[in-house]
């Protein structure tokens, strides 16, 4: 799955508006035009490398974005903002990170997971998800797949666009 392509799904699921994306990146940290903002946005050839249109740094500044859009600028004990955590270190995290950000951006609970992985037609446990959250140092750390992810954003397309067709996966702009 390409980066750019995370951030699409995530726009066409909750329907966020091309101004609002704009300035979730700034937001984020990254300030970009309409052009550069089209450009992500143009789907990628599957052959094509991950970062080729989006980097995984600057995917990490759309989550972080995300987050402050939905749940404000994170406080340290002293009133004053904290940097944003960047955790993308390496291509098998991305996957992890984006689940991890996104949860914490739309405050969803395991059950919700859970619930957007079943109505994708994914069935997992709590304790798959607990994996999966969990810091990469720990011994149970799981590493989330594309189809992890993919299945996670479709689930939530179907449950915030109901519209949408259950076996309708690629989204098309």
């Amino acid at each position: 799955m390409n980066n750019n392509d995370i951030v699409r799904r995530i726009r066409y699921a909750y329907d966020i508006k091309d101004a609002d994306m704009i300035k979730i990146f700034g937001l984020g940290g990254l300030e970009i035009t309409k052009a550069r903002y089209r450009e992500i946005m143009t789907q990628q050839a599957k052959d094509t490398p991950r970062d080729e249109k989006l980097s995984r740094h600057e995917l990490e500044q759309f989550m972080n974005g995300l987050i402050i859009t939905q749940r404000g600028v994170k406080l340290a004990v002293d009133g004053q903002p904290m940097a944003p955590n960047y955790s993308m270190n390496r291509d098998n995290q991305i996957n992890n990170v984006v689940f991890k950000k996104l949860k914490i951006a739309m405050q969803y609970t395991s059950e919700d997971i859970l619930g957007f992985m079943m109505e994708a037609g994914f069935t997992m446990s709590n304790a798959e998800i607990t994996d999966i959250l969990r810091a990469s140092t720990h011994k149970k750390y799981k590493i989330a797949g594309d189809q992890f992810l993919r299945k996670l954003l479709h689930g939530i397309n179907l449950v915030q666009r109901p519209d949408t067709p259950k076996d309708e996966e690629i989204v098309s702009d």
